[in-house]
């Protein structure tokens, strides 16, 4: 009798802490991440990248017929192509935070991250 009122127990605990997770979840609220997309210092386009549900892709037109593909995914963006001769903008894949922009500088491209919530760290040294 007394191994069942325990067994009870932790079950009733077990299905109560599971509920209260499964809700914390669905309804925890995801961060914004803006995606910001610059040419020459002029801010082209601004994405929440958190509302993104279909991938599409932006083609940016500069000088001399450079051109830009620049592909946005939920929660991420990256350069697809590019004109230029390194390609280093292309190679440097995609972007979810906003630790490291990417950069395309014979065509004066930037895409930087802002995000509302607050800086994590990886690693605290002391």
């Amino acid at each position: 009798m007394k191994k069942t009122l325990i067994l009870i127990g932790i079950t009733v605990v077990l299905l109560g802490s599971g509920i209260l997770g499964s809700l914390y979840v669905m309804h925890h609220k995801q961060p914004e991440k803006i995606a910001r997309i610059y040419q020459q210092d002029n801010l082209l386009y601004e994405i929440d990248l958190s509302t993104v549900k279909k991938s599409y892709t932006l083609t940016i037109d500069g000088e001399n017929g450079a051109e830009n593909v620049i592909l946005v995914e939920p929660n991420q963006i990256s350069m697809q192509s590019a004109t230029c001769p390194d390609h280093l903008c292309v190679k440097q894949g995609a972007i979810s935070d906003g630790i490291l922009p990417i950069v395309c500088l014979p065509n004066h491209i930037r895409i930087s991250i802002a995000s509302d919530e607050e800086g994590s760290y990886d690693v605290q040294v002391r």
